[in-house]
């Protein structure tokens, strides 16, 4: 944890989306000094995507997105940014980035057991399933406007 930081859990965590073409986050969870949109290919050649409601959504460019799984292990995944609802990432993207993403549970006891595999290191990042949704919980460390200088200062 850094210095002039909070750490804090994304509340609805990261939904694993094997259907999603793209990690997709939206504009609002972009904040912070280091978290910066900028153009990426999808948004330069007009890309859009489309829900569920068949609201057509457009690229508003990518941004890198920083946090840490619950097993303590820091990522960095590139994200699209359009108007969703929750931030979903991609199988396809995990795929491409030298992950294996294993949905799967327990024969015996019926326990979900699936995770994400990253085939280079062999770390894993365990995913929950909650109504029949996997995600991953994820913590970000949030900016704080603070002088630490005087958070250091007993008072009174």
């Amino acid at each position: 944890r850094k210095v002039g930081s909070v750490r804090m859990r994304m509340g609805r965590g990261i939904t694993v989306d094997s259907g999603a073409a793209d990690n997709l986050m939206p504009r609002r969870m972009v904040r912070g000094k280091h978290n910066k949109i900028k153009p990426s290919p999808g948004s330069r050649a007009g890309v859009g995507y489309l829900a569920a409601s068949n609201h057509r959504m457009p690229n508003e460019g990518e941004t890198d997105f920083k946090f840490q799984t619950t097993e303590g292990t820091n990522e960095e995944w590139t994200f699209q940014i359009a108007a969703v609802n929750k931030v979903l990432c991609a199988v396809s993207y995990l795929v491409d980035h030298d992950m294996r993403v294993i949905f799967d549970r327990d024969e015996k006891t019926k326990v979900d057991t699936s995770h994400i595999l990253n085939k280079k290191t062999g770390k894993c990042i365990k995913m929950k399933r909650e109504r029949n949704v996997w995600t991953i919980d994820a913590y970000i460390d949030e900016d704080e406007d603070v002088d630490t200088s005087e958070s250091f200062v007993r008072r009174g």
